[in-house]
């Protein structure tokens, strides 16, 4: 009997996180056709260049949709719990071609070391310093443990929104109205070493509160 409740389980789950997506890409198509996106300081040679981009978890609905669906190879971590299940297929429609399962205190580490070589192989990856569970606005070890272990520079992305709801969240996420405008705001790559650890996770912080 046991194989048969752990298939009517990834059945269930499979079904919920079909519908889940759906409703997710429908979403995001409406606000896709009806806000107005804007790009600051992208680097010049961005679509050629692999980066490992981040931004606060706040700013995470309206990063879908400003840089998705993705023109270049890209790899991302996500939180394993099985309700995330409609944020994973969703993903994988956006172009995020491989997902490694896991984050801070749910196999975070594991996660990582997967992603790492899919990096060094020249995929990119979006990343949230602060996430999944805060606090909210600081810069915990993974973006700049990725970045020096894979080689890529990071590429701070402060995204902001002219007419947002704040959500009673941890983060104070803002959902994006329709007819608003969002805008990227992109840093300079930031490469980081032994010696510019801790100078890279403040350059992050300084760019992410503008």
């Amino acid at each position: 009997m046991q194989p048969f409740k752990i298939f009517i389980k990834k059945s269930l789950v499979l079904m919920y996180g079909t519908v889940a997506a759906a409703l997710i890409a429908g979403l995001w198509l409406l606000l896709k056709c009806t806000v107005r996106v804007s790009h600051v300081g992208r680097p010049d040679d961005y679509a050629q260049r692999s980066f490992i981009e981040c931004s606060w978890h706040a700013g995470l609905l309206p990063y879908f949709v400003g840089a998705m669906p993705y023109t270049k190879p890209y790899a991302w971590m996500n939180h394993p719990a099985w309700y995330m299940k409609g944020v994973h297929l969703f993903l994988g429609w956006m172009g995020v071609g491989h997902l490694a399962l896991g984050s801070s205190g749910n196999g975070g580490r594991a996660a990582l070391n997967q992603l790492v070589p899919m990096l060094r192989q020249g995929a990119s990856t979006f990343i949230n310093p602060d996430g999944p569970y805060g606090p909210a606005h600081v810069v915990k070890n993974g973006v700049l443990e990725l970045a020096q272990r894979s080689g890529l520079p990071v590429l701070a992305i402060r995204v902001t929104c002219s007419r947002a709801l704040r959500l009673p969240t941890w983060d104070r996420k803002f959902f994006p109205l329709p007819g608003s405008r969002i805008t990227f705001e992109y840093s300079v790559p930031m490469v980081v070493t032994d010696t510019s650890f801790e100078a890279v996770r403040g350059q992050i912080a300084q760019h992410l509160n503008g």
